[in-house]
């Protein structure tokens, strides 16, 4: 029998089977240990015995299902078989008309039949042998049924995705909405990020919905009940997603990874990985909030080196000779093209910035990107390098990650501040690090008022003052005793130097507060941005401090406690 009839018999009998069970108090015990590692109740067991039943009377093949893992059926070995008995069976336990059956079917192909006889009684060895060979994408056929509703989205490779929905068959596809803002988006929450925090808090998206079927979610983004689903978790399994997968692809609808990578999963049960789901029009900006954007962008490396180290030089010059060889494009500062060659440096051609020095040059590097989002590759040659990810010994391996798309981006606040000045207003440059304003004169201590969102919080007499990023609460700050704090915490630090008073502590605040400064004494002072850019302050300027509206982005290297612990001398 054809692949696509034998999928439909085992959706109709599970959908004849389960109908009784809602409600039934037994079908919610838990009776075992899916092969996936979860809880099975007895409902799934009795949904996955039915498709069993089915798949031994009427075909052969290997069946991939959660709850049983994978197990031979039938006498012929004709299908693969991927199959969820049950998604969403909470909403099916409590009667919430959002649960669905799925099943995807791929052929075996006519020379893997033997081989795979041969090892009949092997299973461990057909589970290696099926993911090594089959794909995600062998699969032709995808059929997923709300077992409440009754509504059928099914698709066969090469036909388009259809929907039967009260007796009505209608072919389905996604719609062309083209603004972040209309669209009604499905989440899966588990395991928040912060990037999803944001998301959900700024509502990018016009509604957001949860509905606790992973595969039906995935369908109404062909069918237009919404308009993409996004699990940013690397927890979508393989049996969760295969049906809709193939009526998804069939319906114009770009399914990826996080990072905009196509799904390439392997059919083997334990297959995770994260997932955006929606039109063409959607996907980059999705990609843009929640993935790494950069690894389908074309690769042309800036580098930024310290002029006066050679040992830095020169490891920039093997680097690009390191691109040259593998004829990838980069460009290079003024002083270094004599040398290397490359283009002339332009922070509107390339993707990635690699720095070479200490923290200084990775600032520069932050300076030149001036907003824009491009990830810098931190590689230390100073003394302490607390914002670098990577030694000189990890710089070609890092490259090579960058290269094929196999690295993940650090996202880092950065600061902003406006100076109020004779009733003009004066924006600085963005920090990473810090903002500092101190005495322009030496041995003179300067007075403050420090507000938080218009509050006044503490008069301060002191040397100066700074507020600092969570990343720069390793540079200055944690000189002058302010703390240490991770650099994805949402926050900024106030910290006093040499106060006059011992109870000028320093403070930390969220980020999403306002912090201002006025100065009280007639005495110059400066605000000194990441230790290079300069303003002079006078009496009664206000400074006023807010997280700035762009990012820094770090290709990731080490742990954050890896790396404090090697900078502080720990090991």
């Amino acid at each position: 029998m054809e692949g696509f009839k034998i999928a439909m018999k085992v959706i109709d009998e599970i959908d004849k089977k389960i109908k009784p069970l809602i409600g039934w108090e037994k079908a919610d015990e838990v009776v075992k240990i899916g092969a996936d590692g979860t809880p099975t109740k007895r409902i799934d067991v009795i949904a996955e015995n039915m498709a069993i039943n089915i798949l031994e009377k009427f075909s052969g093949g290997i069946l991939i299902s959660e709850e049983i893992g994978l197990k031979v059926v039938g006498d012929e070995l004709e299908y693969i078989f991927i199959l969820d008995p049950i998604d969403g069976t909470y909403n099916a336990l409590k009667s919430i008309p959002i649960y669905s059956t799925s099943i995807a079917v791929a052929k075996i192909k006519g020379e893997d039949k033997k081989l795979i006889r041969e090892n009949i009684n092997n299973i461990d060895w057909i589970k290696s042998f099926i993911a090594n060979k089959y794909t995600i994408n062998d699969l032709y056929v995808g059929i997923v049924k709300n077992l409440a509703t009754g509504d059928l989205y099914y698709a066969i490779k090469g036909e388009g995705s259809f929907l039967e929905k009260d007796g009505e068959k209608i072919k389905i596809e996604t719609k062309n909405i083209k603004d972040l803002k209309e669209a009604s988006v499905g989440l899966f929450v588990y395991g928040l990020s912060n990037d999803l925090l944001e998301f959900l808090k700024e509502r990018k998206v016009r509604r957001v919905r949860l509905f606790g079927s992973m595969a039906l979610e995935m369908c109404y983004v062909v069918s237009g009940a919404l308009d993409a689903y996004i699990n940013v978790n690397e927890n979508s399994r393989l049996c969760d997603i295969a049906g809709a997968y193939v009526i998804c692809r069939e319906g114009n609808a770009i399914v990826t990874n996080k990072n905009g990578k196509p799904l390439n999963m392997k059919l083997h049960l334990m297959e995770r990985t994260s997932l955006i789901v929606s039109n063409k029009y959607l996907h980059k900006k999705l990609i843009a909030l929640f993935g790494n954007r950069w690894i389908i962008k074309p690769v042309k490396f800036g580098i930024v080196v310290r002029e006066d180290k050679e040992e830095a030089i020169n490891l920039a010059i093997e680097i690009c000779k390191y691109l040259k060889d593998k004829n990838i494009p980069f460009c290079v500062e003024d002083f270094l093209r004599e040398r290397v060659g490359g283009d002339k440096f332009d922070i509107s051609a390339i993707s990635h910035i690699i720095a070479i020095g200490g923290d200084g040059t990775i600032l520069r590097a932050s300076r030149l990107v001036n907003g824009e989002t491009i990830p810098i590759i931190a590689v230390n040659m100073g003394k302490v390098g607390f914002l670098a990810e990577f030694c000189k010994d990890e710089v070609f391996e890092i490259i090579d990650k960058v290269i094929y798309g196999e690295y993940e981006i650090e996202k880092r606040s950065k600061l902003s501040c406006k100076i109020i000045k004779d009733n003009r207003v004066i924006k600085t440059p963005s920090a990473l690090n810090e903002m500092v304003v101190i005495t322009k004169n030496p041995a003179k201590i300067l007075e403050f008022d420090v507000y938080v969102n218009d509050t006044l919080v503490e008069n301060v007499r002191a040397d100066g003052i700074i507020v600092s990023t969570p990343t720069g609460s390793t540079a200055y700050s944690l000189s002058a005793g302010g703390p240490i704090v991770e650099p994805n915490v949402d926050c900024f630090i106030i910290s006093p130097i040499c106060p006059f008073k011992l109870s000028s502590r320093p403070l930390v605040i969220s980020a999403s507060n306002r912090i201002k400064l006025k100065l009280k004494l007639e005495k110059p002072a400066l605000l000194v941005i990441d230790g290079s850019v300069e303003y002079e302050i006078n009496k009664d300027d206000e400074l006023i401090f807010e997280k700035s509206d762009s990012y820094a982005y770090f290709v990731k290297g080490q742990s954050f406690y890896n790396k404090l612990s090697r900078c502080l001398g720990i090991k």
